[in-house]
């Protein structure tokens, strides 16, 4: 049975665990290509107007694999982690599959991948996929920790400095793969703070990684921090329910407090609820531990990469010459 998995919103945080646990039961896993215009342009179409980017990407991706595949997965994220409090995701995580399914009305229903751990654990929902699937329950024997394993080494990537599609790429092309360049030590060094499938789609982001790494910046990204760096700043900081929007907001604190750091760009997609609370908290709430400047990066599909360039450039410099001025090698005009 041929499954194709968009490359859209958790694709580039729970793919590897999702492709592994498949294979294993016996399925072939067939994800759709890197975005390109065309297939953000076939999204934008079909969506409503009024949605984030990631959304159309999405329905994009889904159009794409339409006619390819005995099925397409779409998973449904409504808890991911137990508080003390009710926590969720985005509200178009948790309706995604009902999107797909009204408006692909002519394709089969899509596949759900249903996580609600407030109420089951994660290995449940495995469970119920493969019950959907009409495969044997003695398979999760072998293929639940197999894809554990999977999804540990796609995270150890992560936390060694790769950005989601790069490590991705790293894990499925080989390890012969040469390191990105914006692991490098440079003079500069600029966070990046934004949801997996911001960071790792350079199509949604206009290359603005790219873009940092010519300027000659050192580019680090929220993806790289590992859970236990982000709980321990979580836990000095208001309690979210949405659980991705306490992530990114840990993500944004953590920067801001380190002195290897010179500039944070907190990156979002226009027509996002939950971001836009997040950033005003951020903007508003968060002290930076020294001269770290912060800026906020707000993009849709008709976001320019011209636009996105000259913005990264503009960044890089004005760190540059701030720290040439504080160190008295320059001096303001």
């Amino acid at each position: 049975m041929r499954i194709g998995i968009p490359r859209a919103l958790m694709f580039y945080r729970y793919y590897p665990f999702l492709k592994s646990f498949l294979e294993e039961c016996g399925c072939q896993v067939q994800p759709s290509p890197p975005t390109n215009l065309k297939i953000m342009g076939e999204g934008a179409d079909i969506c409503v107007d009024d949605i984030c980017v990631a959304v159309k990407v999405l329905f994009g991706h889904v159009s794409h694999l339409a006619g390819k595949v005995d099925a397409i997965l779409i998973p449904r994220l409504v808890s991911v982690e137990k508080q003390e409090y009710d926590t969720f995701t985005c509200p178009k995580l948790i309706a995604a599959p009902d999107m797909i399914r009204y408006s692909f009305p002519h394709l089969p229903a899509p596949l759900e991948f249903t996580v609600d751990v407030s109420k089951a654990p994660w290995w449940w929902s495995c469970i119920r996929m493969m019950r959907r699937l009409d495969l044997p329950l003695r398979q999760i024997v072998r293929a639940y920790p197999a894809a554990v394993r999977e999804q540990k080494r796609f995270e150890g990537l992560l936390n060694s400095g790769l950005l989601p599609a790069d490590a991705l790429t790293k894990m499925y092309n080989g390890n012969g793969s040469p390191l990105p360049a914006y692991l490098s030590e440079r003079d500069v060094t600029v966070a990046v703070v934004g949801h997996p499938y911001l960071l790792g789609d350079p199509v949604v982001n206009k290359r603005l990684v790219h873009w940092l790494d010519m300027s000659g910046a050192r580019v680090l990204g929220s993806t790289m921090l590992s859970e236990s760096d982000l709980q321990r700043e979580a836990s000095r900081l208001p309690p979210l329910s949405w659980s991705y929007e306490r992530e990114l907001l840990a993500a944004a604190s953590h920067f801001l407090k380190r002195v290897d750091v010179d500039g944070v760009i907190y990156l979002t997609s226009f027509g996002c609820g939950p971001d836009s609370l997040v950033t005003e908290i951020v903007r508003r709430e968060l002290e930076p531990a020294g001269d770290q400047v912060l800026l906020e990066l707000v993009l849709d599909e008709h976001s320019a990469e011209s636009g996105v360039r000259t913005r990264a450039e503009a960044f890089v410099d004005l760190l540059r010459r701030r720290k040439m001025v504080r160190s008295g090698v320059g001096r303001e005009r």
